[in-house]
């Protein structure tokens, strides 16, 4: 399985710019996760094509495209 890579959204780049050094830290440990199986834990299905995965502080929403294999981030809160 190939790695996937990961997009932000305009808004949630906005938001990852603010966050706390701790929080950037652990969004930084979700990623590396993330980018080798976006749909195992500690990610949650929505049940509408997206997903969503917690950090310490916060979580992301995001939807997949196995096809460009990319992860594309569309809300990032910070807690």
């Amino acid at each position: 399985m190939s790695s996937y890579s990961i997009r932000y959204a305009d808004r949630a780049v906005q938001r990852k710019a603010g966050l706390a050094a701790s929080q950037r830290a652990s969004l930084e440990d979700l990623e590396k996760r993330l980018i080798l199986n976006p749909f195992g834990p500690p990610a949650m299905s929505n049940r509408d094509n997206s997903w969503s995965a917690a950090f310490k502080g916060g979580f992301i929403t995001y939807v997949v495209s196995n096809r460009h294999v990319v992860i594309n981030v569309i809300d990032l809160v910070a807690l």
